[in-house]
């Protein structure tokens, strides 16, 4: 087949073969009939073959037309694959969406958001990755992923964020604690102990929020940073499980992040309570399926009753 031959060409040729009739193939095409039996020549001259047999009372493919027939199928139907799966990209319905997030999203905030992108756009294929804080932000800003979730990203460069949610940060004791039995903590009562938290070089704006939270209510203990970075934290932390366990630290968590809690442990709310957000983030540059994934967001978030009147905001080199 030459170079010469176009669609129009194939498209009249698989409506007349599947009609076996001139005057039905023009009206399903809606052209003329005179057009069309143009456009079969034409198409029988490029191939120098017959692809019909014609007589006054009938119209039958010929040997050669039936070879051609699902050819000429297989790349109409082709053509309009990618048409549509172009159109699909463009508008954001299909492609790939890479997703970093923290830990301490990933019990609640992202199901959320990765279950109703399945149900409402079945065609993006989705990559996701648990980062801590600071390197879950240069994934983002370098372009190696699309969109991150954190609580207090430190964002720089061609990147915007916006506060998705907010949540109560509680405390996690140990079970005979004699705060245990409390359905909501005094902060006070914690002031002179051990907090145990991650370092703050993986998570700068989420640590500097809680630790400036608990410094600014009277908490004036010891911070011990975890030595086992998993994302189950103290749950694989053998010295920080031991000294919350024996009661003389603590350590934070939100209600949904640790579920269940392990045998020897509780999660308490705390009073007075921080409340620490989770930002979403992406580089200004964003395609479409991130915008889509962005106006999602929203909808979840709206509807969820997460957070009111979220804007995006530019980075700024500081906490968000």
């Amino acid at each position: 087949m030459s170079g010469h031959v176009e669609l129009r060409h194939l498209r009249a040729f698989v409506a007349v073969a599947e009609e076996l009739h001139f005057s039905r193939a023009a009206k399903r095409l809606n052209v003329v009939q005179q057009s069309l039996s143009a456009q079969i020549r034409q198409l029988e001259d490029e191939l120098g073959v017959r692809l019909f047999r014609r007589t006054t009372r009938s119209v039958e493919l010929s040997d050669a037309g039936r070879v051609l027939l699902p050819h000429a199928r297989s790349i109409l139907g082709a053509v309009a694959t990618a048409c549509e799966q172009t159109r699909r990209a463009s508008s954001g319905e299909a492609g790939r969406l890479a997703i970093s997030y923290t830990p301490t999203v990933a019990a609640e905030t992202l199901p959320r958001l990765v279950g109703e992108l399945h149900a409402r756009h079945p065609d993006v294929a989705l990559q996701m990755c648990e980062m801590w804080q600071a390197e879950s932000v240069d994934a983002v800003n370098s372009g190696r992923f699309d969109v991150g979730l954190a609580r207090c990203p430190v964002v720089v460069g061609d990147v915007e964020c916006m506060v998705l949610r907010e949540e109560a940060l509680g405390v996690v004791l140990g079970a005979r604690h004699p705060l245990a039995a409390r359905v909501r903590v005094p902060l006070a009562h914690l002031a002179l102990t051990t907090l145990t938290i991650w370092p703050r070089e993986l998570s700068p704006g989420f640590y500097d929020q809680v630790v400036g939270f608990f410094r600014a209510h009277g908490f004036v203990g010891r911070i011990q940073e975890f030595e086992y970075l998993s994302s189950g934290v103290f749950h694989s932390d053998p010295a920080a499980r031991e000294e919350i366990a024996r009661t003389r630290a603590f350590s934070i968590a939100f209600e949904t992040q640790f579920d269940p809690m392990p045998d020897g442990f509780v999660w308490r709310a705390v009073d007075p309570a921080p409340l620490i957000p989770v930002h979403l983030f992406w580089r200004r540059s964003a395609g479409p399926v991130t915008r889509n994934f962005l106006a999602l967001a929203l909808e979840v978030a709206g509807r969820e009753g997460w957070v009111a009147n979220a804007t995006p905001r530019s980075a700024v080199g500081g906490p968000r």
